[in-house]
């Protein structure tokens, strides 16, 4: 399949990255408010949904990216893991039971790991491997300024209707979603290069050996990333709350929509210079300021210093997220597993992400904050030292041969 995509499928895929990160979650954090403010929950209760759901989700992830791998019309795949969520959503507003919230978000986070691999995989194989550096860095400024409009939107209805109407909120944003993955051509996605079976350029026939060395150390510094920064900007949001008190939420949604900010253009500079650059010197920027991140807070004590911090924090986000990316798409082109590869990468994130709150909830409880943010630098400074020392540049010979049989238009494309 070597013509170029319609311009209506990649407006769509725009739209699908603009959408569908977002609403994959269902609420997301807003659901705690709903458990304890208007359902009264205890946080023993309020703990096992978060618990259940969250384990789920990661025992999920690989599964889920090897089904994206075997199945056809991908964006198909999209539309209904979200009408599966919006149908959770509306069962858990209306009957806000124990077993229904319980079920509902982990039906919610089950389905939420098949957007991430569909989209990614749906995106290589509606660019090819000639587009994908920019298409990913792309999707990630776009989900980004999606993130800021859906943080303020919840919130505002949320305060303005009251804490049920976020979850008809997010129904109502999973209708544009849906349509935005149905109007994907199935013509326009390449069901092979999808999945990253396009073999390289000076491989023999056989089995693509992907599975090494590698791949195991990127899966190991992305999970002592995700177990060093995660906590941040939770043990920052407890810091200025012991310092605002009412106001802490104001905050705190303040500091995520400075991420965001950050992180669009940042993605952008990665979907602008990726493809002429070797992945690993920038992939070493953004592990390298988490470690000066951590240190940093030690010196801040006012709100207003601590989330200018959260700068930092977006371009690590925008450089990891597009980098862990195409370094699993190098390190299994022609393979076929590219979407359960990505499904590793995710479980790895996602645990690390867990660990991080209990490793620093428990030191900053026994220690303070501050021995907290030394050990979550320590932590990052590992990963850097890792990645710096034991993983090899991906982006090889192969991938920057110009223009594979299976490469596809980049970014536009005739109507």
């Amino acid at each position: 399949m070597t013509s170029t995509p319609a311009r209506r499928s990649l407006r769509a895929l725009d739209a699908l990255a603009f959408f569908a990160p977002d609403i994959q979650g269902g609420v997301g954090p807003f659901l705690v408010v709903f458990m304890a403010g208007s359902l009264a929950w205890d946080p023993q209760r309020i703990g096992s949904v978060t618990f259940v759901s969250a384990l789920v989700g990661l025992a999920v992830q690989a599964p889920a990216g090897a089904l994206i791998d075997s199945v056809r019309r991908k964006p198909r795949w999209i539309a209904g893991a979200i009408a599966l969520i919006a149908l959770c959503l509306v069962a858990m507003a209306r009957w806000p039971t124990y077993g229904v919230i319980l079920a509902g978000q982990s039906l919610i986070g089950a389905a939420g790991t098949l957007v991430a691999p569909a989209i990614a995989a749906t995106s290589l194989g509606m660019v090819g491997r000639a587009g994908l550096d920019a298409r990913i860095g792309r999707n990630a400024a776009i989900t980004a300024a999606g993130t800021v409009l859906w943080a303020l939107g919840t919130g505002w209805v949320g305060h303005a209707f009251g804490p049920r109407a976020m979850f008809f909120y997010a129904v109502a944003m999973a209708l544009p979603t849906i349509a935005a993955a149905l109007l994907i051509r199935d013509r326009d996605v390449d069901p092979r290069l999808a999945r990253g079976a396009d073999a390289p350029p000076d491989a023999a026939s056989g089995t693509v050996r992907w599975h090494d060395r590698r791949l195991v150390v990127l899966l190991a510094c992305a999970f002592l990333f995700h177990l060093a920064n995660a906590a941040m900007l939770t043990l920052v949001a407890q810091k200025v709350g012991t310092r605002t008190g009412a106001a802490a939420t104001l905050w705190l949604s303040a500091g995520v929509i400075v991420t965001q900010l950050v992180t669009i253009p940042i993605a952008m500079a990665v979907e602008r210079w990726a493809p002429r650059l070797a992945r690993k010197p920038v992939f070493l920027l953004g592990f390298a300021v988490l470690p000066v991140r951590g240190l940093l807070y030690l010196l801040a004590d006012s709100p207003a210093a601590l989330l200018a911090l959260q700068v930092l924090d977006g371009i690590g986000a925008g450089i990891f997220g597009v980098m862990l990316t195409l370094m699993i798409g190098d390190l299994t082109r022609g393979s076929g597993h590219f979407n359960f590869a990505l499904g590793l990468g995710a479980a790895c994130v996602g645990l690390g992400a867990a660990l991080s709150n209990l490793l620093a909830g428990s030191i900053a409880h026994a220690a303070g904050y501050g021995t907290a943010f030394v050990v979550l630098a320590a932590i990052a400074a590992a990963a850097l030292a890792l990645f710096a020392l034991a993983m090899p540049e991906t982006r090889g010979r192969q991938v920057r041969a110009a223009h594979a049989p299976a490469a596809r238009a980049p970014i536009t494309a005739a109507p």
